[in-house]
């Protein structure tokens, strides 16, 4: 069986947010890793207008079977009314870190 692993990429309004989320995800073995980046400068359009704010991105690497779960832990614990919630497939990954990947997060459901 082949498995396949995506980074979720999910941008927060703070640290804190983006903590609980890598936490939650991490707890429910989700997510392997959880990398949060300092603040970066958002810019985007919301409800007829351009917004630009300060957002803390988080990256959480798992197997793509887990993104609606992952979804689904994200949404209650984040402020916004539609997070940023995206992942990009893992083409390339070290065989090493691939059976990481699969040892630290459970079995889909």
């Amino acid at each position: 069986m082949s498995l396949h692993f995506i980074d979720i990429w999910v941008n927060c309004p703070d640290r804190e947010t983006a903590e609980r989320i890598a936490a939650a995800c991490i707890e429910e073995r989700l997510a392997a890793c959880a990398n949060i980046f300092a603040p970066i400068a958002s810019q985007y359009r919301w409800k007829g207008g351009v917004e630009t704010d300060e957002e803390v991105p988080v990256v959480l690497k798992t197997r793509a079977e887990h993104f609606k779960a992952v979804c689904d832990t994200v949404r209650p614990l984040h402020p916004f009314e539609v997070p940023s919630i995206v992942a990009t497939e893992l083409t390339h990954i070290d065989q090493a870190y691939a059976d990481w990947l699969r040892e630290e997060t459970r079995e889909p459901a």
